[in-house]
């Protein structure tokens, strides 16, 4: 036994020595004073590594304590190594056993085992890669430095002047930034500190990973001795996520020195006791977008076609989003391409999907103007309106309306009407006026039973669709925009006024075009129509707009149509068809015909269609009728 332990201590103090020569700023010494380790504590520590990277050494640990040395190198097999006295083995064991940082922080990982002296302990890769001055993947966490040649409006240079301000006068601050996705605020913290932070970015993982991500920031920390930041923390709180809430809140508790932490909400409850200082940040000025356009366009070798101006004016996005539009581009492109505010909307256009997570559906516009039929001043009100969205850079920057604004300078619309009136396919006509995307929100996905998660999944929309300029399609809008409740019987009131409270705000402020439907307009809260750019009323078709849709609905181009069909008859015997309806019957009429054989769709098979189709709207009408208008048409 005196042998073995006689060879692996010679082995130790080889790599000890090798080590001491071969790197002349010793990682230790900084480790040594981040954790306040004695001499004791650090041979220790040298010993635990050494055990795990030197595979000669396990056998003889096995031979001095058995299988479990496998585990790690433990208290008593290390006395052994050692030849420490009672008293120096109790200590080392005593102090492996307290409130540890090299613990807690993940750099030591004790075995399973009950005895404090039995235990085993391994050093983390990332420890063992520190001492050897080797860089290693740090995953989930990433390393920040604030890019060279960044550019900020008045309001951020404010802002970061504060930051600095609060991160270097005092000890222990935690500095909360509150901004948009993909802002910038991270970069500005950097280029606050002047330093390389480490992020980890909440929103990136899974609930069962967050206990061990925050054990790596904290051990990255340490061994970097940088700022931590805990970016999109609001991602992983809410209601049902009390775990994740009390993991975050101890985190930001028990972490020592300065902590940034980003949410994309404002005043979210980080569960922490510990006192915060709270910045809004928000995204760059229209002209300080466009210089930052230009300047990631010319760094990534190609060209700018034309003014930035608009762009930049469409796209309240920071510096993140400008560079995955671009990288985006250049898988698409040949390289130099030259770049056009056209193109470089389709490359904002690529990324937008996967920040509204599944909350939003994309929109595939196949109608034309062509399609539509409503009245004539219902169709001037939408051109208003898009002339309205086309003209707002002219009016709010160039004539200086913007001032005049209190908040947001976006576009909020509400189309009423019974259904079946085309209020649905004038947002998809309109978006494709306008070259946007349209995403349609999934209320079943954005409405949650957890206080606090609706007004978290509608934040995501509204940024990503900030982001991306893409048109939002609220239908049925009565269902979230609902009158609110002036008595309040209880905590279901309550909390369902603050989400229509809540909307109010974001469709004020949103700087992009919300569009709204509904077939109940008295359910719509009065102070959501003082917020309206535009309100308009698509009625039922009259009798001459119905002709017009039963014509438009039934000419393809290729469909085989006889020359007897009457539309104004069709018109005339189903008065209360709306658009939908006549689609649905002219639909289902081409089937008909195409079971049956037939060489053309005749007016037999439109008005058996359309008589179905009035069936199944809650409508009756006799052959009798039919077959008198049928008559009528014929002489």
């Amino acid at each position: 036994m005196v042998e073995v332990a006689l060879v692996a201590r010679a082995r130790l103090a080889e790599l000890s020595a090798v080590q001491e020569a071969g790197i002349p700023e010793l990682p230790m010494a900084e480790l040594a004073w981040q954790y306040q380790l004695g001499p004791e504590h650090i041979e220790f520590v040298w010993s635990a590594v050494a055990c795990a990277v030197d595979a000669r050494i396990v056998p003889h640990l096995e031979a001095l304590g058995g299988a479990h040395a496998r585990r790690g190198l433990s208290p008593a097999v290390y006395a052994m190594l050692a030849e420490l006295d009672d008293g120096s083995a109790a200590g080392l064991a005593r102090w492996l056993a307290s409130p540890n940082g090299l613990i807690s922080d993940g750099l030591l990982v004790p075995a399973e085992l009950a005895s404090p002296a039995a235990r085993g302990y391994l050093p983390a890769s990332s420890l063992v890669n520190f001492l050897a001055a080797e860089d290693e993947s740090i995953e989930p966490l990433r390393l920040v430095s604030a890019p060279a040649g960044l550019l900020f409006d008045p309001r951020q240079t404010e802002t970061i002047a504060m930051i600095a301000a609060t991160l270097c006068g005092n000890r222990d601050p935690v500095v909360v930034l509150e901004g948009p996705l993909g802002s910038g605020r991270v970069t500005a913290v950097a280029h606050a500190c002047g330093a390389e932070l480490v992020v980890l970015d909440v929103a990136r993982l899974a609930l069962d990973q967050l206990g061990e991500a925050l054990v790596a920031l904290r051990r990255e920390r340490a061994l970097r001795s940088t700022i931590p930041v805990l970016a999109n923390v609001d991602h992983m709180l809410g209601e049902d996520r009390r775990e994740q809430r009390r993991l975050i809140g101890e985190f930001i508790d028990r972490i020592a020195g300065p902590l940034v932490v980003t949410t994309t909400l404002t005043g979210t409850d980080l569960g922490a006791t510990r006192s915060l200082v709270r910045w809004r940040w928000d995204v760059a000025s229209d002209e300080v977008r466009a210089g930052l356009w230009r300047r990631a366009i010319e760094s990534s070798g190609s060209t700018v076609d034309g003014e930035l101006a608009t762009l930049a004016q469409r796209y309240r996005v920071g510096p993140a989003a400008i560079q995955r539009a671009i990288a985006s581009l250049q898988l698409v492109l040949p390289s130099g391409t030259p770049l056009d505010e056209a193109t470089l909307a389709t490359g904002l256009r690529h990324n937008i999907a996967e920040q509204l997570g599944g909350l939003a559906d994309r929109v595939e516009v196949t109608q034309t103007w062509d399609d539509l039929v409503i009245a004539e001043d219902t169709g001037d009100l939408i051109t208003a309106l898009i002339g309205r969205i086309r003209h707002a850079h002219q009016v709010l920057d160039s004539w200086g309306y913007r001032s005049k604004i209190a908040r947001g300078a976006g576009v909020a619309a509400l189309f009423s009407g019974p259904p079946g009136t085309g209020k649905t396919m004038v947002a998809g006509l309109i978006a494709r006026a306008l070259d946007l995307e349209l995403y349609q929100v999934d209320l079943s996905k954005v409405v949650s039973k957890w206080i606090g998660e609706t007004e978290k999944n509608l934040a995501r929309v509204f940024d990503a669709a900030e982001e991306g300029h893409a048109l939002l399609l609220f239908d049925e809008a009565d269902a979230l925009f609902g009158q609110r409740s002036t008595e309040m019987s209880g905590a279901t009131d309550r909390y369902a006024n603050l989400e229509v409270n809540y909307l109010l705000q974001r469709v004020e402020s949103f700087g992009g075009i919300t569009i709204l439907t509904t077939n109940l307009e008295s359910a719509i809260d009065t102070a959501l129509k003082r917020r309206l750019a535009a309100h308009i009323v698509f009625a039922a078709p009259e009798e001459d707009e119905r002709a017009r849709l039963w014509d438009r609905q039934v000419v393809t181009g290729t469909a085989p149509i006889a020359r007897d069909v009457d539309y104004e008859a069709l018109a005339r015997t189903f008065p209360n068809m709306s658009g939908a309806n006549i689609r649905n019957a002219a639909i289902a009429a081409a089937f008909l015909a195409a079971g049956d054989g037939a060489p053309r769709i005749t007016q037999d098979y439109l008005s058996r269609a359309a008589r179905a189709e009035y069936r199944s709207m809650g409508h009756m009408i006799s052959e009798m009728t039919t077959s008198r208008s049928d008559r009528r048409r014929s002489v």
